[in-house]
């Protein structure tokens, strides 16, 4: 009689890449400049996960178009660290935006002048720039991933921050800010 293979149970191999992945994830630092694939490798290791310095870069580079991670390569080595503001926590509640790649969109915001500092020390993008406004605080334009962790994010910053473009980001954070209103005004 022929051995039976379930299917719908991923292989051993498979099983291997998911649980290195996810430690991987878990080992990853919430701020800026992040750690090195080596130093990823070697933390890894230290965890039962042997495995090369370029496997670490492939599964870096895999997971990043699923999760809202960020790439210091401003110099070497790359520093990989979550989305600032991000914990893995709140990453895993993101879960159905990893069936779809999030589209990147060019933010552009008023940010105030403790927000313009947060940002200064842990950028949203590599190629993120702050203008000072002769006003007060600062024009910011930062290339992101238009998913739930940006919209997070935003709200999380909603009294430090002014969306401008796209319009259908602000629109958005004006929706959901005004949801928080209704029920907040409602009362208990």
């Amino acid at each position: 009689m022929p051995a039976f293979k379930d299917e719908s149970v991923p292989s051993h191999p498979t099983r291997h890449t998911i649980a290195r992945q996810w430690q991987l994830l878990k080992l990853l630092p919430g701020r800026h400049p992040g750690m090195s694939s080596t130093q990823l490798q070697v933390a890894l290791s230290s965890v039962g996960h042997t495995t090369s310095k370029r496997t670490v870069e492939r599964d870096l580079v895999e997971l990043a178009a699923l999760f809202p991670l960020q790439c210091n390569s401003k110099g070497m080595p790359y520093g990989w660290y979550w989305q600032p503001g991000l914990s893995l926590g709140e990453a895993q509640q993101l879960q159905p935006d990893a069936l779809t790649p999030p589209a990147q969109v060019e933010l552009h915001a008023w940010v105030d002048d403790a927000l313009a500092r947060r940002l200064a020390q842990a950028p949203l993008s590599a190629d993120m720039q702050l203008t000072a406004q002769t006003s007060g605080g600062a024009a910011l334009v930062a290339t992101v991933h238009d998913n739930r962790a940006l919209m997070s994010w935003l709200l999380s910053q909603a009294g430090s921050i002014r969306v401008q473009a796209p319009q259908a980001l602000r629109m958005a954070m004006l929706d959901q800010l005004r949801q928080s209103l209704v029920l907040h005004d409602g009362g208990c």
